[in-house]
């Protein structure tokens, strides 16, 4: 027996895990060690051990694709669920095993050191959720992954909401179901296209809708009366409408600094590797069908380098340490999506990667600093823990740094490759990309500005309140996660360090080879081929040291504007100065563009108007027929009661009437006159 054939047991670990939170904490909680926990750690060890298993077997070259399931195969289509273990999928399990697994030993202190009510249903959340994503992770079929991707959905609104007694949880818990609800409409109609128009929703193969397409171009025939390559296009920007909505891209983005009111360690792992992460995967798991259509990658990058932009200027100005890390993860997502839409497809399977490492570590660390403040997340009520919680404080560091892209970590590596990519194919031929890489690069001063300004409210200074000036002590639970994650915020770059090989001559880029191990038609290199072939444009050749250097500078700068303003005596006051002289601004940003408003507002009229439509209907139409009938049934009855008279002569006369007249039809069919 070798790895491939425990991959079911990857999901089915945290399901079982579920289950058995789930009754045993309904029936018999005392029978729960640790409220709960112990059964998603242990069952997401086993998930980690045996996606680690996998790996020698993926880089020797194995592939793994096989059905598991078939409810129907008809002969326009096949819907069955099936793992696809490929490096894309063995990567991503990794990442999802590891991040979640460090969530529940985070849980142990964040969660289970206060006195929280229905903690058996927290865990059994997180372990539904952990299934649902690698489940997602290692599908086959576009089908099977919208089912495992609504799931994912499902299990963020349990946990969004999971303090149901108050009033802000329920409300975003909802609002993040509707706003990506919108999108994943538009990504149901994509893989209802897909199954009609190619016949088939797998990934891999050589009957795999990727595929199929390109032949479709290629020879030339249409597909329903039009271009396949407009098809591709079409079924590509359907499906781009769950990516925005799940990976809060412009301008579905809103839903997700409202979703910071569930519990910290359950938006570690939302940003870093489940919720917000599904949306890009997908992007990069049919990366050959988007490959076909050079709208649909232009489309992919603006949205993601106005996004990243967008986002990182917001997150300026806001007060709570964990709005300034979710508005971080719309950023940073954007950067991923701008490097889809740019052709970088390793290049946004790296930032995938290192982001999930330090945003993870970065909202662990901000869940041990609420913790030490009391659960008081108001960065200006913090100050001077550095020297208090220097665990923390340094692992910050670590993930900050590796946030604003700064050397030697992880951040900086894959961030700059990002903008690499973006700018050989913009110069290569494609001026729109420039476009974002214009975004990109601007972003990278703000990401530095209000990475350091994070860094100075919270540990730097004096303590602002009472929790700074006393906090709370944090236990090996909290700070095992915040260890491991530092280590690796500092070393996961090393996998793909192109600006030093070419200094060096070297080859260093290991992801690029890791990922060139798939089958044919799942290589980087085959996504390359097809984005040269079909877009019409190729890659130029700029210097990766020059750009790894216009990055580094231009972040640093903007760690060196907030240093000027926060690093004083009395941040506060400082702030305060700089938001007054530029009032403004400042409050449009911190109303978020009044992005809100606009969309409530057009939601809102929306609503009345189909609300008024539909009443309109209802009583002209629906109420009109009930009317009709009801009224046409009481002429009739009418007409029939005054036939019941109660005189046994005229009902005599009345039978011998109907008689004759059941004689005369008899007579006239029969031909008797």
């Amino acid at each position: 027996m070798d790895s491939f054939d425990l991959i079911a047991a990857i999901p089915l670990l945290p399901l079982m895990a579920f289950l058995i939170t789930l009754f045993a904490g309904q029936f018999a909680p005392s029978t729960l060690p640790k409220r709960g926990a112990i059964p998603g750690i242990i069952a997401l060890s086993g998930s980690l051990l045996i996606s680690l298993s996998l790996l020698p077997l993926v880089y020797s070259g194995n592939f793994f694709n096989q059905s598991a399931y078939v409810w129907a195969n008809w002969t326009v289509s096949d819907l069955h669920f099936g793992f696809l273990i490929d490096p894309l999928s063995a990567l991503m399990l990794i990442i999802v095993s590891l991040i979640a697994l460090l969530v529940f030993i985070h849980s142990l202190g964040y969660m289970n050191d206060q006195n929280e009510q229905g903690l058996f249903r927290y865990y059994a959340g997180l372990s539904l959720f952990s299934f649902s994503m690698l489940s997602f992770v290692i599908s086959d079929n576009l089908l099977m992954s919208f089912i495992f991707f609504e799931l994912v959905g499902f299990c963020s609104w349990i946990l969004i909401g999971f303090w149901f007694r108050e009033d802000a949880p329920p409300k975003a818990a909802t609002k993040a179901f509707l706003v990506t609800r919108f999108g994943d409409y538009f990504f149901l109609i994509g893989v209802v296209a897909v199954l009609v128009i190619f016949g088939t929703a797998n990934f891999a193969g050589p009957n795999s809708f990727p595929v199929l397409a390109k032949s479709a171009i290629l020879a030339g025939h249409n597909l329903h009366g039009l271009d396949p390559q407009l098809w591709v296009t079409i079924i590509g920007l359907l499906i781009l409408g769950g990516v925005i909505g799940k990976s809060a891209q412009f301008p579905l983005h809103t839903w997700l600094p409202d979703a910071m009111e569930g519990p910290t360690p359950v938006s570690a792992l939302i940003h870093a590797a489940t919720m917000v992460a599904a949306g890009v995967y997908i992007v990069a798991r049919i990366y050959g069908f988007y490959a076909l259509s050079p709208t649909a990658l232009a489309t992919i990058a603006l949205v993601g380098g106005f996004t990243a932009l967008l986002a990182a200027t917001m997150a300026t100005v806001k007060h709570e340490l964990k709005q300034v890390l979710a508005y971080s993860t719309i950023s940073q997502y954007g950067y991923i999506m701008l490097a889809l839409g740019a052709g970088g497809y390793v290049a946004g399977v790296f930032h995938l990667t290192t982001h999930a490492i330090f945003k993870a570590l970065l909202f662990l660390g901000a869940g041990a600093v609420i913790i030490a403040m009391h659960h008081d997340g108001d960065m200006w009520n913090m100050g001077g823990l550095r020297e208090k919680l220097p665990v923390t404080y340094w692992s910050f560091i670590f993930g900050s740094l590796a946030l604003a892209g700064i050397f030697p970590f992880a951040g900086f590596w894959s961030k700059d490759e990002v903008l690499l990519e973006t700018l050989n194919y913009g110069l290569g031929g494609s001026p729109i990309l420039l476009i974002g890489y214009a975004f990109g690069l601007i972003a990278v001063f703000v990401t530095g500005f209000y990475t350091f300004r994070m860094i100075s409210l919270t540990f730097h200074g004096t303590p602002r309140s009472k929790a700074a000036k006393d906090p709370h002590t944090l236990r090996w639970n909290i700070k095992l996660p915040l260890v491991t994650l530092g280590i690796l915020s500092l070393i996961a770059g090393t996998i793909n360090m192109v600006p030093v090989g070419d200094l060096l001559g070297l080859d260093l880029s290991y992801l690029h080879h890791w990922l060139d191990t798939a089958p044919a038609n799942l290589t980087a290199h085959h996504y390359h081929e097809l984005i040269e072939s079909f877009s019409g444009y190729h890659s130029a050749h700029f210097s990766s040291l020059i750009s790894a250097v216009l990055s580094l500078s231009i972040a640093l700068s903007g760690m060196a504007l907030a240093w000027k303003i926060y690093e004083s005596p009395n941040p506060t006051e400082s702030g305060t100065v700089y938001s007054t002289r530029f009032n403004t601004i400042y409050h449009i940003l911190m109303n978020n563009y009044y992005q809100d408003d606009y969309q409530l507002m057009i939601a809102n009229m929306t609503q009345n108007k189909l609300a008024n439509l539909a009443n309109i209907f209802d009583e002209k139409y629906v109420d009109g027929l009930v009317n009709k009938l009801s009224s046409t049934s009481l002429s009739i009855s009418n007409v029939i009661r005054k036939l019941q008279t109660g005189v046994v002569t005229n009902y005599a006369l009345l039978l011998s009437l109907g008689l004759l007249l059941i004689l005369l039809i008899f007579a006239i069919w029969g031909g008797w006159f």
